[in-house]
């Protein structure tokens, strides 16, 4: 008797609970679509209108994200006469559903190859309902879900799990032949550039949930600053992020023209630019939009989301904001909500301080990982993990103060450096919480070898933005 009844207070307590967690969830999406639906595009900054002076290079990880993100943007530019280059860094050649789509079976290396060719094609098709031609198009072909675990594997080849190359495999590619790692895309990237001269760059927000996008900044930012040591740019472009993948932005999720695109919950505090689109240009778009069948197949609600009357576009500048409680875990687990996070190095390695919602505590976690390039142009790693509970453990200094961690991290490669890349990760167990987006710092080189007088170190941070009304 006594067991039946201890086995039903635990059922009562677990379905309390999981009541709980339920019920915390619904409210939080409930006031997040609320929110969302209350704004509107006016309460942004006018997108200026491409001059026909202007070049406009668009960075994108993959096929499709070009139209969801500056499809309109494309379309305009073309209108006003402006040069228009797209430069994709994947064939998209990763996505598991769509290859098993394409070959009706459990897809093979060959399969994935097959739809790293399809999507190509696709893009070819997107781009002429845009208004651009062939050679406006570059495709890189580097490894589809891998950006991320490339750029932290340096020189070293990476081998794509799906189409088992460690090299760019396809013909109609920039660089055929070209090795799986961060070195060689920015080379292409920087070559690009080059070549190119844009006079506005736009590629993908560090804070997009996606990891490709999310790296594609460092990418970006990386060959910006090769381009620039060389001297090969003959005016600085203006860099501009697109968002596509954050929680379940955008809102209302599905086909609604006649509404606005507005940015994700906590974000709306930051300078967004609006590119007003009209009823041309909205057709344009979809048209373009609908040329990548292989993804509409599998996501045409979340595709159909990017139909609205503008697009929003963020300069890049000095300080980016992170969102607060800006998922249901993050709700429930407020301790791994990064709320700032500063970085600033010296010559033997880096202080950095992060701010959370609350006191990080067991069984939340940190993981910091800092990419560094090297004079040499050699790529490396660094990571630390950081739990509450075996603070001792951890290689570097840390002090923990309420909702705020002090850390130094001894890095004696500072010295050698030319740049680094930072990024904090709150994890529950195995479960990413959030992340700092990546933070670029430049380290502070010795006047003898900068050749010229250092004043202060360089600094690096991410603020999480505070509550609507609260700022």
């Amino acid at each position: 008797m006594a067991k039946r009844w201890a086995w039903r207070v635990t059922l009562a307590l677990g379905g309390l609970l999981g009541s709980y967690v339920g019920m915390s969830c619904l409210l939080f999406v409930l006031g997040a679509h609320r929110a969302s639906l209350s704004q509107q595009s006016e309460h942004w900054q006018v997108f200026s209108l491409p001059e026909s002076s202007q070049r406009l290079l668009i960075v994108a990880p993959h096929p499709d994200d070009e139209v969801l993100g500056c499809g309109g943007l494309i379309a305009t530019a073309v209108r006003q006469g402006a040069q228009v280059r797209v430069v994709f860094l994947t064939n998209g050649d990763g996505y598991p559903a769509a290859a098993t789509l394409l070959c009706r079976s459990t897809p093979t290396a060959h399969d994935f190859l097959a739809l790293g060719k399809l999507r190509m094609q696709e893009a070819r098709q997107a781009a002429r309902a845009l208004g651009l031609s062939l050679s406006d198009l570059l495709f890189l072909g580097y490894p589809d879900r891998q950006l991320w675990q490339m750029a932290i594997a340096g020189k070293k080849p990476l081998r794509a799990p799906a189409t088992q190359c460690d090299h760019v495999p396809y013909t109609e590619a920039l660089r055929p032949g070209a090795p799986y790692c961060a070195p060689s895309l920015v080379e292409d990237l920087r070559r690009v550039i080059s070549d190119f001269q844009p006079t506005h760059l736009f590629v993908t927000h560090p804070l997009d949930d996606h990891p490709d996008h999310m790296v594609a900044s460092l990418y970006v930012r990386e060959a910006l600053a090769q381009a620039t040591e060389r001297g090969e740019l003959l005016i600085a472009p203006q860099l501009f992020y697109y968002l596509i993948h954050r929680g379940d932005w955008p809102l209302p999720q599905g086909y609604s023209p006649e509404r606005s695109l507005v940015p994700p919950r906590g974000m709306t505090a930051e300078r967004w630019l609006c590119l007003p689109l009209d009823a041309e240009l909205r057709e344009r778009k979809r048209r373009a939009l609908r040329a990548h069948e292989s993804q509409y197949a599998l996501m045409a609600r979340f595709l159909n989301s990017f139909l609205r009357t503008n697009e929003l576009f963020l300069p890049e500048g000095e300080w980016v904001r992170n969102p607060v409680d800006d998922n249901p875990m993050l709700r429930l687990r407020p301790g791994g909500d990064l709320r700032q996070v500063r970085a600033e190095p010296d010559s033997g390695g880096i202080r950095l301080q992060i701010e959370t919602r609350r006191p990080l505590t067991a069984p939340l976690r940190l993981q910091i990982t800092l990419i560094l390039v090297e004079q040499s142009g050699e790529w490396r790693t660094r990571t630390w993990l950081y739990t509450p509970a075996r603070s001792q453990a951890f290689e570097g200094v840390v002090e923990a103060q309420h909702d705020r961690l002090r850390f130094w991290l001894p890095v004696p490669e500072m010295r050698h450096v030319r740049r680094a890349y930072l990024l904090v990760q709150s994890h529950l167990y195995q479960v990413e919480l959030d992340r700092s987006g990546i933070l670029p710092i430049r380290p502070a080189l010795s006047g003898e070898q900068a050749g010229v007088a250092v004043d202060a170190p360089s600094r690096a941070t991410a603020q999480q933005s505070a509550p609507l009304g609260t700022r």
